[in-house]
């Protein structure tokens, strides 16, 4: 990809024109199909592209971006006529670097037609077939993202990265309400039958309704709702934070702030990361990033503006786009852990639900980002949540909320399950169970 005439080009003449250049390309093909109980109920196949320019001069930065590169030129005036905003940019763009190899090859992932997506959801409602009550949802698709960056220091460097997945929900009857699994792979492949098996037992088990006592008690958040508890984390080690004197951990680096059970760190060259890449979009090497470790808070997460501003080094953590999606090349980079990881601990799922005398498992939340984010508040509701008592789950809660501040509740960690597992926010999580939540009932 980096072989691109019309970014050289255009880098070309904004070099011309700057101290310093960056041209920033990205291209999204994905194609997704749709079942609900046997049925096709939606295809979709996309196609979007776009690039983003980033000029500094007299230490002032200037940005344009488009869909279509037809006028270069038109571009380079709509990044000067942004200086005049006069956002300052003290920091450089990084030179050639000494970057792994990445796999070209895809496995076949940008071939697969609908047929194949299609064979692929009929065999995983195959296996389901009469062990569901309610409906299923089945949704199975494919995509490949190309990144490119060029830059006046001389760094040109491209990504290509292949993936498909298959997305699986048991609706309980007569509701919206899902216990769900994610299949992510870098080639394809099968929703493994043994994670259908497991889903379905979740299932079953969520079938009965039943009121959750009000009260403190255990609470585990499952895979998938640790974005709820994440998310505020990340807003307090973002150099964004540090910068603007709002962190709750300021002052705190190398101090222990949450339990020792507790490491999180992201790793985009982890060989089993499906987007797997060796660099972000500033160009800078990426690597297994720790930001707490046994509880200890090491390290913030920075793009190269806040490295610059903070007097630090990057950390290969400056990404494009957010949580809530969009075009990239309309956003700017900013500090961001992607590919992130809690490490995993020693204790089954199973195990974990027997340790629970009275307790609630969060398998789904309504208002991951209801309370203050940045102090690390919390109160989301269930959908759905179990109730567990006497280590056996009892049913699916009727209506509940949990509610807590993350470093309060990450302190009192009872145990983290021993396997990390794909989630659609994009990281691999194991479940953790919490001691001492609030917990509100119908």
């Amino acid at each position: 990809m980096t072989d691109r005439p019309e970014m050289k080009r255009l880098l070309g003449l904004a070099a011309a024109e700057a101290d310093h250049a960056e041209v920033f390309h990205e291209m999204d093909e994905a194609a997704s199909l749709s079942m609900r109980n046997g049925r096709a109920t939606e295809m979709s196949a996309t196609i979007q592209s776009g690039y983003a320019l980033r000029m500094i001069r007299d230490d002032r930065i200037g940005t344009a971006y488009t869909k279509n590169l037809l006028d270069p030129a038109e571009m380079v005036d709509n990044a000067l006529a942004s200086m005049k905003g006069s956002v300052e940019a003290g920091f450089d763009f990084p030179g050639p670097a000494d970057f792994s190899q990445e796999p070209a090859e895809d496995a076949g992932i940008s071939g697969m037609g609908y047929s194949d997506m299609h064979a692929r959801a009929s065999r995983v409602l195959e296996h389901l077939h009469g062990k569901v009550e309610g409906q299923v949802d089945v949704a199975a698709g494919w995509g490949v993202t190309e990144t490119g960056i060029m830059n006046s220091a001389g760094l040109e460097v491209s990504s290509r990265r292949p993936a498909m997945y298959i997305f699986t929900s048991l609706l309980f009857p007569n509701t919206e309400t899902a216990v769900r699994s994610l299949f992510h792979s870098r080639v394809p492949g099968d929703f493994p039958k043994e994670d259908l098996d497991g889903l379905v037992s979740l299932y079953r088990a969520g079938l009965p309704v039943v009121d959750v006592p009000t009260g403190r008690m255990k609470v585990m958040f499952a895979p998938d709702t640790m974005y709820t508890l994440l998310w505020r984390l990340s807003a307090a080690v973002s150099g964004m934070a540090f910068h603007n004197r709002i962190s709750p951990l300021l002052e705190k680096r190398g101090a222990k702030v949450l339990s020792e059970s507790f490491t999180l760190y992201g790793d985009p060259t982890d060989p089993v990361e499906v987007n797997r890449r060796f660099f972000d979009d500033e160009g800078v090497p990426t690597g297994r990033h720790t930001v707490f470790e046994k509880g200890v808070f090491r390290n913030l997460v920075l793009n190269l503006d806040y490295a610059e501003k903070l007097g630090e080094e990057p950390t290969g953590t400056g990404y494009r786009g957010g949580m809530w999606g969009g075009e990239t090349v309309s956003m700017q980079p900013s500090p961001s852990l992607r590919s992130s990881r809690i490490a995993p601990g020693g204790v089954s799922f199973e195990e974990m639900v027997a340790g629970m005398e009275r307790g609630v498992i969060v398998l789904g939340v309504l208002g991951a980002h209801s309370g203050n984010i940045l102090n690390g508040d919390f109160s989301v509701g269930l959908n759905p949540g179990y109730y567990v008592e006497d280590g056996e789950i009892r049913g699916r809660v009727r209506d509940g909320m949990v509610a807590g501040n993350v470093y309060r509740v990450l302190n009192r960690i009872s145990a983290v399950e021993d396997t990390l597992h794909d989630t659609p926010a994009g990281g691999r999580y194991p479940a953790i169970l919490l001691e001492d939540v609030s917990v509100a009932g119908r």
